[in-house]
């Protein structure tokens, strides 16, 4: 998401992916006004399409899980780097998670029943 901050013409004097006070609105990277401002700032708009790169590819990553579990693909169909890649990403992600679980009230390992 992408939120920016607009003069008194609509023209955007800054933009950030949260939206930072209620004077930050969300604009569609599809806006003219975000494009006359990435065009100024290039800087900026290399971030931009950093971030929505790396939203791209979580996409990707969805949807290929989404393949493999419905048995469309077979994981082991994919190239070894291919395969690399995704299991080096969703270790990570897992890794993730288990540092945003603050509650520990159930061990990764512990069986329920």
């Amino acid at each position: 998401m992408l939120y920016a901050l607009k003069d008194e013409k609509g023209n955007i004097q800054a933009v950030s992916d949260k939206q930072l006070s209620e004077e930050w609105v969300f604009v569609n990277l599809e806006d003219e006004a975000v494009h006359a401002f990435l065009h100024r700032n290039p800087a900026i708009g290399g971030k931009v399409m950093q971030a929505a790169d790396a939203d791209f590819i979580r996409v990707l990553e969805d949807v290929i899980d989404l393949l493999i579990d419905k048995q469309i693909i077979q994981f082991t169909e994919l190239p070894d780097p291919v395969q690399n890649k995704l299991l080096n990403r969703r270790r990570y992600r897992e890794e993730l998670r288990g540092q945003d679980d603050t509650t520990h009230l159930i061990d990764g390992g512990d069986e329920i029943f």
